[in-house]
This record gives structure tokens, sequence and C-alpha cells, in this order.
């Protein structure tokens, strides 16, 4: 796909020059490779959501079954949340443990 202003394909045009001083680029750049480093964070938000959206859709569903709304929305959703951070800080905590514990055996091999 040809860009119509620069006659450029799309994804090899040229970038465009910083209009940040030396320090905001530098905190630009800190900040971008934060992002590349940590890939799998927007995966993170998304299933976060995700399941929140689920949670939210069966109970709104329920609700109309049962004509009881809002009772089991605000419950599947309430559930929904606490299990996704309750995840988070298990799954945190595990690659913790497993990052210190290969810092000490690298630290004993030296």
């Amino acid at each position: 796909m040809r860009h119509k202003f620069t006659n450029r394909i799309w994804w090899k045009a040229a970038p465009a020059p910083s209009l940040l001083s030396g320090s905001q680029a530098s905190k630009q750049t800190k900040v971008s490779s934060l992002a590349t480093q940590h890939p799998d964070s927007i995966t993170k938000g998304a299933e976060i959501a995700g399941t929140v959206l689920v949670f939210f859709l069966l109970g709104w569903f329920i609700d109309r079954q049962l004509n009881s709304t809002p009772w089991f929305m605000i419950t599947f959703v309430v559930l929904a949340v606490v299990a996704q951070f309750a995840k988070l800080y298990y799954v945190y905590n595990a690659q913790m443990s497993a990052l210190e514990a290969a810092r000490r055996e690298a630290a004993q091999s030296r």
C-alpha cells in the first residue's frame, strides 16, 4: 500500500524528525525500550479486560433470565476482578522467586 503524499510504502516510511529536547528524547527512548522489554503487558491487560467482560456478559444473561438485574452482573464482575488480581499476584511472585534463584545461583558460581 502506497502512502498518497510521499509515494512510499507505509511500513518503510522514514521516521519523523524528533521535536523533543535531549532529555525528553532520552526519556521517550527509555519508555519505548520498556515497552519492548515487556511485550506481555498488553496481553495481561487484554486478559483482565476480556475476563471481566465475559463474566459481565454471563451475569447480564443470568440476570435477564431470572429477572434479578443487577445482582449477578455485579457479583460476577467482582469475582472476575478479584480472581484476576490474585492470579497476577501469584504469577508475579513465582516469576520473582525464579529470578531470585537464578541470581543467587549466578552469584554463587562466580
